[in-house]
């Protein structure tokens, strides 16, 4: 019998990082001062820096280079995700039971290395997981429901039988796709994306305390 397997997205998923990941992303916008529409940070959210950088490049005016552009972008970030970015409640204590029950336990995350490990470290859950994986690592992003059948291959585990966590609405819609067990976790979205989430996800979770 196989070990269950656990994967979990980490900006608004595990930890309470959204306002930190939306300034940081959107802020190059608003350097250069460019206009967006809201629900822009719905797609910035699933594709991480280096594939945002490129859309700024490509399709909303930003004259800088894609490298320069994720510069701008990490340093910004690793001091929040360093220092102040904590776990949501409930987070350690289902992490830990999963983990002593035998499960396998992933991260799958937009944001990079540079803040993703040191975010896990310093709140002190890091070793629990087996891999934890930026999409950087695939040069894929979560709208291409291909990243999540090449997790499922190295993982070793049919799509069906691996629990997706994570709190975006594109995100979701490609992990069910792909034939994840996904479960839509409540964050700070609005009530349109809840209503998403909820019919899209095969679970809900509005809190990690209540699972």
């Amino acid at each position: 019998m196989h070990r269950p397997v656990y994967i979990f997205d980490l900006d608004g998923t595990l930890i309470d990082s959204m306002p930190s990941f939306t300034w940081g992303i959107l802020s190059i916008l608003d350097d250069e001062g460019i206009p967006y529409p809201p629900e822009l940070i719905k797609k910035l959210t699933a594709l991480g820096y280096v594939k945002s950088a490129e859309y700024y490049v490509a399709h909303m005016g930003v004259k800088d280079t894609v490298e320069n552009i994720v510069a701008r972008i990490k340093a910004r970030m690793v001091d929040l995700y360093a220092n102040k970015i904590k776990l949501k409640p409930g987070v350690e204590a289902y992490l830990r039971r999963l983990h002593a029950e035998g499960a396998r336990l992933f991260v799958l995350t937009a944001s990079p290395h540079l803040v993703t490990d040191i975010n896990l470290k310093n709140n002190g859950v890091y070793d629990l997981f087996e891999q934890v994986w930026s999409v950087e690592d695939f040069g894929l992003d979560k709208s291409d429901t291909r990243i999540f059948h090449r997790v499922a291959e190295i993982v070793g585990c049919p799509e069906a039988e691996i629990h997706y966590f994570d709190d975006n609405v594109i995100a979701i819609e490609n992990s069910t796709k792909a034939g994840y067990d996904t479960y839509a976790v409540l964050d700070r979205q609005e009530e349109s994306d809840i209503a998403i989430l909820r019919a899209t996800g095969k679970h809900f979770v509005e809190t990690f305390e209540a699972m």
